[in-house]
């Protein structure tokens, strides 16, 4: 009895103590907030016109080459929607032949042709090796919209519209190259702006490669593990079946140094909702939702557990199959736009199948409203408060109208933001601003972003390492504003439906922006 009695007593007292402990705990409300951008135009006198270039950062220089410049008034910018895409649309004098360093510190730039910097490399004797694998490369330094990322020191590019260098004339001669290089920036850097081959890597500076089956402009290639993943775009040109193929997956894609001068692309099985069989043949274009090009496709972070997963995220993008409508012979194209979402997480099966559909996703419920659904800048970043990845889509194309048949949704100066629950697997959209240029003229599409050099970036470690995603729990505000960077370049619109270049139309832009990021709380 007396047992018994203690034990009640104990059990009571225990119970009382438990109680006066938990009305004291209180729980800890992690600070929420919404993140917005704001844009101001920086002075600067010397900075290049480029669009849809190639770029690459060192400190406060940036490497560029490639891409569309205005070399006689404003013959760069948009193509004619109007034209043939060949030596009408994509006009030869606007092509850049030049590789160009601009110190956005200083606004000092510097450059020299292609030529000129080969006839500088042989005076530094260098390897022969070197100058042949450079002479058969060219066009890497002078295609249109191909497609790049920066890892490290080093900058990848791949694919890219253009003709071959000696024929810009005939319209038959365009085509999307297959190209593959990886530059180290600091060496290009140094032969481009100084006489010293002291901060040269010789054995690194250039090296080249072939994927074979990998013919793509208008898409993105982006790092996930120690894969580059070459994701949409399309193949245009006298090389595509039927002169229009659009590669219609995600193609995880291994690169390895064989020789001093040379790549090797090992390709992994496609992500895609077609079989790998049906890739390559011309009808698969109407068939995969994969079927775009030029839209944001962003880095992404997907949870397996209790792990976060990098991956990617297509928003928007052209052209829909059913873009083509025939009616009773007569036949209406209505260029249509990508609304709805696919998350590609390649480190996740869906569903536990186990076949290539089941590392993707369609958000079929999200809707993007025809904004800024083609070729623009896009800053990530994630709050780990919310389990929240913030994708910002600056400017570009798609303000949220549709112009009706022959036309595209015109230029936008829209600021988009689109949040995806990390938990909820689901993206909705917030219209920011309708004017974050503050202008009449139009920019972001198919301009770069920069971040800006000495402040800390940190960004978000994932299963598979280091991702693009800024962490924002770790970023440095003060009075809840941060300068990330700079957004330069791409095309400047004088109209919001300009359907080509020229006086009054579009140009390539010599614009920079500085890109604030700031918080407010709930």
């Amino acid at each position: 009895m007396k047992n018994k009695l203690f034990g009640g007593i104990s059990w009571v007292f225990f119970a009382l103590v438990c109680l006066a402990y938990s009305s004291c705990e209180k729980k800890v409300e992690l600070p929420k907030y919404t993140y917005s951008l704001s844009l101001a135009l920086k002075p600067q006198q010397n900075a290049p016109a480029l669009q849809s270039f190639v770029h690459g950062v060192d400190g406060d220089n940036w490497l560029l080459f490639a891409g569309r410049t205005n070399q006689d008034l404003d013959d760069g910018g948009l193509h004619d929607l109007n034209g043939n895409y060949t030596s009408t649309s994509f006009v030869p004098w606007s092509f850049n032949e030049n590789i160009l360093v601009y110190n956005v510190a200083t606004d000092k730039l510097q450059g020299m042709s292609f030529d000129d910097m080969v006839a500088k490399i042989q005076g530094y004797k260098a390897k022969t090796g070197l100058l042949a694998a450079l002479k058969a490369n060219e066009t890497i330094f002078r295609n249109s919209n191909p497609l790049v990322t920066q890892q490290g020191e080093y900058v990848y590019v791949l694919g890219g519209y253009g003709t071959p260098i000696n024929d810009t004339q005939s319209s038959g001669a365009y085509e999307t190259f297959n190209q593959l290089a990886r530059v180290h920036v600091p060496s290009l850097i140094n032969l481009i702006t100084t006489d010293s081959q002291e901060g040269i890597d010789w054995k690194n500076i250039f090296a080249f490669g072939v994927p074979d089956t990998l013919r793509s402009t208008g898409g993105e290639m982006l790092m996930i593990g120690d894969s580059l993943y070459v994701a949409g775009g399309h193949n245009f040109g006298n090389k595509a079946s039927n002169f229009q193929k659009y590669l219609d997956g995600v193609f995880p894609m291994k690169i390895t140094k064989t020789d001093s001068f040379s790549l090797k692309a090992a390709l992994g099985a496609p992500i895609s909702d077609l079989p790998a069989a049906s890739i390559s043949k011309s009808f698969a274009d109407n068939k995969s939702t994969f079927r775009r090009r030029d839209g944001p496709i962003v880095p992404a972070l997907f949870k397996n557990g209790n792990e976060l997963n990098a991956g990617l995220t297509f928003y928007g993008g052209v052209f829909k199959p059913d873009s083509v409508v025939i009616k009773d012979k007569d036949t209406t194209s209505y260029l249509l736009a990508w609304n709805d979402a696919i998350y590609v997480h390649p480190g996740i099966k869906a569903n536990n199948a186990d076949t290539s559909s089941a590392y993707y996703t369609v958000d079929s419920k999200y809707y993007q409203a025809n904004l800024n659904v083609y070729s623009c800048v896009d800053i990530e970043l994630y709050d780990p408060n919310t389990n929240t990845v913030i994708t910002f889509l600056v400017g570009g194309i798609g303000n949220g109208s549709y112009q009706g048949p022959e036309t595209l949704s015109e230029f936008t100066n829209s600021l988009l933001s689109i949040s995806y629950d990390v938990n909820g697997n689901s993206s909705t959209k917030t219209q920011l601003s309708t004017n974050i240029f503050g202008t009449t003229n139009f920019y972001g599409a198919e301009s770069a972003f920069f971040f800006k050099n000495g402040i800390n970036i940190p960004t978000v470690e994932a299963l598979q390492g280091e991702t693009e995603v800024i962490n924002a729990g770790a970023l440095e505000f003060s009075n809840n504003e941060i300068e990330l960077g700079y957004l330069f370049g791409g095309i400047e619109a004088f109209e919001g439906g300009p359907g080509t270049y020229g006086p009054g139309k579009s140009s390539a832009s010599n614009k920079i922006w500085k890109v604030t990021l700031s918080r407010s709380n709930n």
